[in-house]
């Protein structure tokens, strides 16, 4: 077998296997697929300075509801901005919002999501599975 036909049958190798790692992953988190409602949304003091923060950012409330459907998570913050992300199979969510704005929060095994939203308001948000 020559050199080119051995470089030639790599390559067509390489073609046909890479449709099959473009893919997307299967869904992971099945067990954090839901609706999550508002519990509570606290300011975070500290993350800028204090007194434009009482100024400018809205006061403590509860936030709308969060879904996760197939390990993708989304929010409509009390602003009206929408954040997405995803959970990872350990609980671990991560969301961004526009103007980067970021959510870190986990899942418990209990149905209870808890985060901090990181900008120039920024607050510690809790969620409830509903329907648990």
């Amino acid at each position: 077998m020559s050199d080119r036909t051995i470089v030639l049958g790599t390559i067509a190798a390489c073609m046909l296997a890479m449709p099959v790692a473009a893919q997307a992953p299967a869904p992971t988190t099945p067990a954090f697929d839901g609706t999550y409602v508002g519990v509570s949304r606290t300011s975070w003091q500290g993350s800028m300075d204090d007194i434009n923060e009482a100024r400018f950012c809205p006061p403590n409330g509860q936030p709308g509801p969060l879904t996760i459907a197939g390990g993708a998570a989304r929010w409509l913050s009390h602003t009206g901005r929408t954040f997405e992300g995803s959970v990872n199979a350990r609980g671990a969510l991560v969301m961004h919002g526009p103007y980067g704005n970021r959510i870190d929060a986990q899942l418990d095994s209990r149905g209870t999501v808890t985060g901090r939203m990181s900008s120039f308001c920024s607050y510690q948000l809790v969620w409830r599975k509903e329907g648990k």
